[in-house]
């Protein structure tokens, strides 16, 4: 039987296909280790979404199941409104400046936040409302009266943002 699967060079081919895998095996870890920016998480789902003010500020807070490994809070430039994720359709929000939330890692298949979507502000933060789950983040904007200085409060499950007065 070797001698017919010779001559139909089907043991080449599979002599090939092995040597193949083999390589796959030895460059794929190489090259995800070489991907830019890569970065291990453990997937996230949101828990709760607040806001609370005091005399130094407003805090807007969002918790999640796990440490948050991945995050980028900016704002939006001048003159950018808020969008929906995946749609790109405009956010109707309050507020003449937005701060961007962007959480890494969101595991939207087991995504059971029942939660406010859009909570009123108080204070200089005029309203938060969620931007969308889309391919993996998680986008909240916070819809401020003007540009503002704020800071990062977060910490392990927390992503907190303290707009300051």
């Amino acid at each position: 039987m070797s001698k017919v699967l010779s001559r139909n060079g089907f043991s080449r081919l599979a002599g090939t296909g092995a040597a193949l895998l083999a390589l796959g095996a030895v460059l794929a870890p190489a090259a995800a280790a070489a991907t830019p920016g890569a970065v291990a998480c453990t997937p996230v789902v949101l828990k709760k979404a607040v806001t609370s003010a005091d005399s130094t500020g407003v805090g807007v807070a969002f918790t999640y199941s796990a440490a948050v490994t991945d995050k980028n809070i900016t704002y939006l430039p001048a003159g950018e409104r808020p969008t929906q994720d995946g749609s790109g359709d405009p956010i109707a929000i309050k507020g003449n400046a937005f701060i961007r939330v962007i959480v890494s890692c969101y595991n939207w298949t087991q995504d059971t936040y029942r939660g406010p979507k859009r909570l009123p502000g108080e204070g200089a933060v005029k309203e938060v409302v969620l931007g969308g789950t889309f391919e993996g983040q998680q986008t909240w904007y916070i819809g401020v009266d003007r540009k503002r200085a704020y800071e990062d409060l977060s910490r392990g499950a927390t992503v907190s943002v303290k707009v300051k007065v």
